[in-house]
């Protein structure tokens, strides 16, 4: 069981409401993707809409455009999972938009990623082409905005850009579901790991509440940062994620975690056997196959 002073101050505040109706209850734009991969609504009243309905529920939210955009992100990427995952990934977006110093932030990055005049541009929708398997992405978007999110993954969007979710994914920038590969193989996962190593990134886990093979949570060092780890130090990054991908997939006892005040094995993961792995649409987005 993990211990409370391994979590994040805003688990205790946001926990309950895992049991409740803000998990399940969904702030529905009524808007369907069409054919072109766009939900044709307008974001802003889709946005409103929504508000109408947080406030209907008894929250009284001013929902802005970017957080409500950030919760369509984080619902359609990892909405069934833990809070933490749900915080990290949604840091992740936040911390993606700074690096690449996007004038409107997260709005430039998940609903203005296209140039002007693209026909996806402006409107919410997948990043995966619907029947064409999930290494193609034709619409420009550098992540899926499809999904009406629920109450509680808008709270904890509004956590996160209002910065007091405290950088809980140690600055990570980019994220992937690795579980995806696994039927693959350990050739597959392992070459995953070594590309984004060889463009830069690097897993940031272990995370309390994160299982990294629903989410990989990565992490881009600027050159400073990099040099102050030298080759030793990233060589180091590379072979952490090696480990936390290798099969047989691993469960993660975060009681275990160095991070929890406890020694740990290898990254306080505990080897379990894969018995019909079945590969789910949580965050297979971007990029293309590791293989």
């Amino acid at each position: 069981m993990t211990s409370p002073a391994c979590y994040p101050w805003w688990h205790r505040e946001y926990a309950p409401l895992l049991s409740s109706k803000a998990a399940t209850t969904t702030l529905s734009s009524g808007c369907a993707v069409n054919a072109q991969g766009n939900i044709p609504c307008n974001p802003e009243a889709m946005r409103a809409k929504a508000e109408q309905q947080l406030h209907a529920f008894g929250v009284n939210l001013r929902l802005s455009l970017e957080t409500y955009t950030l919760a369509r992100y984080m619902q359609g990427e990892v909405g069934s999972g833990t809070l933490e995952e749900r915080v990290a990934v949604g840091e992740a977006a936040v911390n993606r938009a700074k690096l690449w110093k996007l004038p409107m932030g997260v709005l430039s990055l998940l609903l203005f990623r296209q140039p002007e005049g693209h026909p996806n541009r402006g409107w919410y929708g997948p990043i995966h082409g619907v029947g064409t398997g999930v290494e193609t992405a034709p619409y420009g978007r550098w992540a899926t905005t499809s999904k009406d999110p629920t109450v509680l993954t808008t709270l904890l969007a509004d956590l996160v850009m209002s910065g007091r979710s405290d950088n809980f994914s140690r600055h990570a920038d980019d994220q992937a579901g690795p579980e995806h590969w696994i039927p693959r193989g350990q050739t597959a996962l392992h070459n995953y790991v070594r590309r984004i190593a060889s463009e830069g990134r690097y897993w940031v886990g272990p995370l309390p509440g994160v299982d990294h093979w629903h989410t990989f949570l990565q992490w881009t060092p600027s050159k400073l940062q990099r040099a102050a780890l030298g080759q030793a130090g990233l060589d180091a990054l590379v072979a952490r994620g090696l480990d936390a991908l290798t099969l047989p997939r691993q469960k993660i006892e975060w009681g275990d975690l160095p991070i929890c005040g406890r020694p740990a094995s290898t990254f306080g993961l505990i080897a379990t056997t894969v018995l019909g792995v079945t590969a789910g649409v949580w965050a297979f987005r971007r990029f293309a196959d590791p293989v």
